[in-house]
């Protein structure tokens, strides 16, 4: 057999990868790319093999315009939902980006949600794309979200009673009080930039709910390295060199000794209740039960999957929507009332909370146009023909599933924020592929429950109990990808005065008085 030193794509210079196509170690520095041979050949024992590229045996499909070098960069670092809708628009249910060296095919719409649902697990992984997030936070085998297939679905369904939002009912009262406790920190009358805070309220919040604990002394760690494990191994938005910065091995070592010190110290709740409990024992009895798809080091990363899974997603959404609640008087006045009535009867429950229906509206209207998880990043693991294409083995895709968010024939006025359109006359969102916020098929958010429960309780909570407005007023927000669709930060808010003191529910009792 001849040994070959060199590999070239056979398009030359054409070839929309350039220099990045040219020798076989594409595979590797190229994840999604593979080498095609092209013709067989015998000869000489060294010997250059012509080869092409899978992007470029794909060339019928249509290219969204970019800039020299970094491609469609600009887009991955702005308001990429509106930009995937115009490519979709313009270019139609299959189409092709490119970010700094890394390229993509896109699949959006609705035709793409429909064969995502129905045939995603057939030609779809994740785990090429996630298992550097994976790996960051110490696990050694692919963890839930990198899963597919059988062995996924065990996964997800060992620890799904970890994600719900139920047992979060029985903590109403510590949820609240640290929340408050976070906002009796901030200042008084001074223009407060909303998504770094509202970022930190909630890693605070999702620390209580997954360990009981609070995560103060390493939420600074937490939110910079869950921002740059997005960014390195998911979007390809910044260098792989940069795991290797102090910054980051700080970082990460910190996370790391955490969850360690968590799993160790942490006692096995043996009447925990069939449907939901602490998060830690929820992974701990899934451990004990299937070490094989999960040992010792696998359970310790797990415990950092809802601050993965929850933290930028929550804090985006909870950021806008204050947004638009205080960018619309009618929206704002409706929200103090509803907060007001969640709080008459003492605790927040179930029933009171579900009474926030302008809220919750408003909540789905800000998924809708501002959706956390704007693209599914996946590989290929079996090629198909999709909408008149051949997809090969081994292509990177995105699908991008929230592209249907912004179709006028799904959503009237899709531009506009509109919560009325979730009302009962529209139902706008009922339509099928339509409204996607928490993704499609095996791998739909496991907390959407959660997190849905946290917009209604930090909304509640704000504005019961402080006089809010907007900094500058009249401030129109942009979107700025930090990595996830975000506010920028312009948009501040200003604690002007307390509407309500703190709950007597709150207060820790006080001793009796002996006569």
């Amino acid at each position: 057999m001849p040994t070959v030193t060199e590999s070239r794509c056979m398009a030359g210079s054409s070839c929309n990868l350039g220099q990045a196509c040219r020798h076989l170690r594409v595979r590797r520095s190229q994840p999604g790319v593979g080498l095609t041979p092209v013709f067989k050949v015998r000869g000489p024992a060294s010997l250059v093999l012509p080869l092409q590229c899978s992007f470029c045996s794909m060339p019928n499909i249509p290219q969204a315009p970019g800039a020299p070098v970094i491609g469609n960069l600009h887009a991955f670092t702005s308001d990429l939902r509106s930009f995937l809708t115009e490519q979709y628009l313009a270019l139609g249910p299959v189409f092709r980006v490119s970010v700094l060296n890394h390229r993509y095919v896109v699949l959006a719409g609705p035709e793409a949600n429909e064969f995502v649902t129905r045939k995603g697990t057939d030609h779809f992984v994740a785990q090429e794309i996630w298992d550097g997030v994976t790996k960051a936070v110490g696990g050694e085998n692919p963890s839930m979200i990198a899963l597919d297939g059988p062995r996924h679905a065990i996964v997800r369904r060992g620890l799904k009673p970890g994600y719900a939002a139920g047992p979060l009912y029985s903590r109403m009262v510590k949820l609240i009080g640290c929340q408050l406790d976070l906002l009796r920190q901030w200042p008084r009358a001074q223009p407060l930039t909303v998504f770094p805070q509202v970022k930190r309220l909630v890693a605070m919040l999702l620390g209580y709910m997954a360990t009981n604990e609070s995560a103060e002394d390493v939420m600074d760690d937490f939110i910079y390295l869950f921002k740059a494990m997005l960014q390195i191994h998911v979007f390809k938005t910044r260098p792989s060199f940069m795991q290797h910065l102090p910054r980051y091995t700080r970082s990460r070592q910190a996370i790391l000794d955490m969850a360690r010190r968590i799993w160790l110290d942490h006692t096995y709740m043996d009447d925990m209740v069939p449907e939901g409990g602490n998060f830690v024992d929820v992974v701990r009895r899934f451990h004990e039960e299937h070490p094989d798809l999960m040992n010792e080091r696998d359970a310790i990363a797990a415990l950092n999957g809802p601050f993965i899974a929850g933290l930028d997603t929550a804090a985006s959404t909870i950021s806008f929507l204050i947004y638009h609640i205080l960018a619309d008087r009618d929206l704002t006045a409706a929200a103090i009332e509803e907060a007001d009535a969640v709080f008459a009867d003492g605790v927040p429950n179930r029933n009171s909370l579900r009474s926030m229906i302008r809220v919750r509206w408003a909540a789905m209207e800000t998924l809708r146009l501002y959706p956390p998880a704007t693209v599914l990043s996946r590989s290929v693991s079996q090629g198909f023909r999709f909408a008149g294409f051949d997809i090969p083995a081994g292509t990177h895709c995105m699908l991008a599933h929230t592209v249907t968010h912004g179709l006028p024939e799904l959503f009237k006025d899709p531009d506009c924020f509109d919560p009325e359109r979730f009302g009962p006359e529209r139902r706008e969102h009922m339509q099928p592929n339509a409204f996607v916020p928490y993704g499609l098929g095996p791998h739909t958010c496991l907390g959407a429950s959660t997190a849905d429960l946290l917009f209604l309780i930090v909304t509640a909570t704000l504005f019961r109990h402080y006089e809010v407005t907007m900094d500058p007023p009249g401030h129109k927000v942009r979107i700025k990808m930090q990595p996830l669709p975000s506010p920028d930060n312009r948009f501040r808010l200003i604690l002007q005065s307390v509407r309500h003191p703190e709950p007597e529910w709150l207060l820790p009792a006080q001793p009796a008085v002996a006569s």
